[in-house]
């Protein structure tokens, strides 16, 4: 199955006629016609741009959007999308460069500590808006003392010094507890 990325968020509805604002994280606002575009449980969206270009842009610089979605013709069904995340597959972006990844790329790597010994893998990463969190399901015999089988860490320098996505692995410091 192909890894799915992150690309907008449908934020509110707009008018009366089902059209809703979408906040789109890439370049080209047109990928959100060109891509296929799935919802969190991989039902296809069929988006159509009422305006190709951003009508506003948040804090971060994402563009914001207007559109209508096959199906959603009034404003209470076009509410009821509020919040919804939408994906596209990882194949539609370009290879990346050296010390380049998405962050889609790490679920599934292997996990190594200092010492190069296989400590785990990566199972999920979860965005958390000012931050991004590595979820490790560490091996039984090298679980780190104060944690769990399953753990979160900040996706930090310090805890992780070392991502090789061809590689497949990462380098993961486990933080001391106070």
């Amino acid at each position: 199955m192909s890894k799915k990325i992150l690309i907008a968020k449908i934020i509110s509805a707009r008018g009366i006629k089902g059209e809703i604002k979408i906040l789109y994280f890439g370049d080209d606002v047109k990928n959100l016609e060109n891509y296929s575009i799935f919802d969190a449980k991989n039902n296809q969206i069929a988006i159509k741009l009422i305006n190709k270009i951003a009508i506003g842009f948040n804090d971060s610089g994402d563009k914001i959007v207007v559109a209508k979605i096959a199906g959603i013709d009034d404003r209470n069904k076009a509410e009821l999308l509020r919040g919804t995340e939408l994906f596209t597959d990882r194949e539609n972006f370009s290879k990346t460069k050296k010390n380049e990844f998405y962050i889609t790329d790490l679920i599934g790597l292997k996990v190594f500590n200092l010492q190069q010994q296989e400590i785990g893998k990566i199972i999920n990463v979860f965005n958390r808006g000012i931050s991004t969190a590595i979820e490790i399901e560490f091996l039984d015999n090298f679980i780190p003392v104060g944690f769990q089988k399953i753990d979160n860490f900040p996706f930090k320098n310090d805890f992780f010094p070392s991502v090789d996505v061809e590689l497949g692995a990462v380098v993961f410091e486990a933080p001391e507890l106070v």
